[in-house]
Parts: structure tokens; sequence; C-alpha cells
């Protein structure tokens, strides 16, 4: 998809460096996109694109990606929720004061801290490819391999292992430049950055409760051939919202930003709207 506005990215210091963010868009109300892992601001370009025409979109780099990673004492083990600080930290600094969170994989996690912590702030949720589970005791010793294999081989060689696996089998076949962009536009992402999200996933706990809640919205888009979140994980949560909060693609695997960008782009849009 060509995108006919021109991105300019803005700079946030957090007190260790300048992260990167978009703020396009003028609407009355304000989405905050929130990226994975292994990934920086440039996978929503599609989104931006559609949802600046309604809303304000602000979608920031993580600290760590593509500037210095957040400093964090040996004897604290990170979390999701040293990320959250920082983003809330960036919302109040452009003076939003109430937003409503997308969160893709990694970034579905930091959205439900976000939504957790700050009730007041967060109008709705969505969480894309992603899940409210803590990881199960295999998923935690998959998240040891992964740092360790990040540690002994590079971040890039990381990414180009591991990121055509996150498409379906068809959009992979066909669009193996799209693949080559997210792996290039991921390589500024330093090593130590990457362990420190690693083991932030690895210890973050259950936040299934907010799927039972009724002051905040929250939506769930899901892909059925979703190798890193599996459909049997993501079918059993959405059995505990609202049937309209849910949307179910077919073919897709944990990528449906560019796998089915129309459709993710109408979801998003309706969500809002019925708020």
């Amino acid at each position: 998809m060509q995108n006919s506005i021109n991105l300019i990215p803005h700079h946030y210091n957090y007190g260790i460096d300048q992260l990167a963010y978009y703020d396009e868009g003028k609407g009355k109300q304000t989405i905050l996109l929130l990226h994975g892992f292994g990934e920086d601001h440039t996978v929503w370009k599609n989104q931006i694109e559609f949802l600046a025409a309604h809303y304000r979109v602000i979608a920031p780099n993580l600290p760590g990606v593509h500037c210095k990673p957040l400093a964090i004492h040996h004897s604290q083990a990170p979390s999701i929720r040293i990320f959250v600080e920082v983003l809330h930290e960036l919302m109040h600094h452009l003076g939003i004061e109430q937003y409503f969170i997308v969160g893709h994989s990694m970034g579905g996690y930091i959205g439900l801290s976000f939504a957790d912590d700050y009730v007041n702030h967060v109008q709705g949720l969505l969480l894309l490819h992603s899940t409210t589970y803590e990881d199960n005791e295999a998923k935690k010793l998959s998240r040891m391999k992964v740092a360790e294999f990040i540690q002994e081989w590079g971040v890039s060689k990381y990414l180009e292992t591991a990121t055509a696996n996150l498409f379906g089998d068809a959009f992979k076949k066909s669009n193996p430049g799209t693949i080559q962009d997210i792996i290039e536009s991921g390589l500024g992402i330093g090593q130590e950055a990457m362990i420190q999200f690693v083991f932030a996933m690895r210890n973050r706990k259950t936040m299934t409760h907010l799927l039972q809640q009724s002051n905040l919205p929250v939506w769930m888009i899901a892909g059925e051939a979703d190798l890193a979140v599996p459909i049997q994980d993501s079918l059993e949560q959405i059995k505990l919202l609202p049937s309209s909060n849910s949307l179910v693609l077919k073919n897709v695997g944990h990528m449906g930003m560019f796998e089915a960008t129309d459709q993710v782009n109408e979801f998003i849009h309706q969500c809002i709207k019925s708020v």
C-alpha cells in the first residue's frame, strides 16, 4: 500500500536519550499505537494513513528502539511497567490526557498494564495479535532461548531468522519485500534493549481480569494462522468479550496490520466509533 502522508518523526527526551514518535491527524479522539517485539513504529504506516483522517494518532518507538535502552539496576527485574511509565509521560508531555490504545503483540502487553494502572486515561484497549495470559513454562523456556540466541548471534541474525515466521504462508510467499523492510527497520534495536524486552515479557503476569470488567472496553483481533499467539488461546479469551468486540482473521498470522490491512483499519475505526 502506498502511503500518501509523509511521516515525519518527532522526538521526546525520556531522560537517557530521545525516542522517535509519529504524531498525525487532528481528530478529537486520540489513538496511541504500540508496536511489538523486534519492530519499530514504522509497522503502523498503513494504520496511520487510514486513522489520521479521523483521529489524532501517536505512534512512538519503545525506549531502546533506535535509542538507548532504559537503565535498569542489576537488582531489578525488567518489567512491562517500566515502558508504561515512559509512554505515560510522553502522553502527558503532549498534553493528551485521554486516549485509546492499540497494542500489537508485546505492545498489547504494555497496553494491558497501561489500562490496569491508568484507568482515568485509557478509554479503550485493542489487543492486536496479543494475549492477556502470562507465559506458561514452555514459553518462558522459549524466551530464554531467544535471549541466548540474541546474546550469541546478535539482533540482525535473530530478525532474519524469526520475522518471516510471523506471517501466514500466503502473505509470506507473495510479499518478501515487506518482510525484508520489517527486518531492516528492526536492525537499529540494540542487543541490550531486545534482551530487556524478552525478560519484561517473560516476567509479566496474567491480565485476564481486564476482559471481565465493564468499565473499559477491550477488543481483540486474532489471526487463525498465528504461531506466536495460538488461536485456541485467543478464542478462549474472546469468549469473555461481548460478541462485537473481536475479529478473527482467516489465513492470517501474527501481522494483521500488513496481512489484512483494510479489515484491521476498519475494525479499529468501528471500535472507537462505538464508544
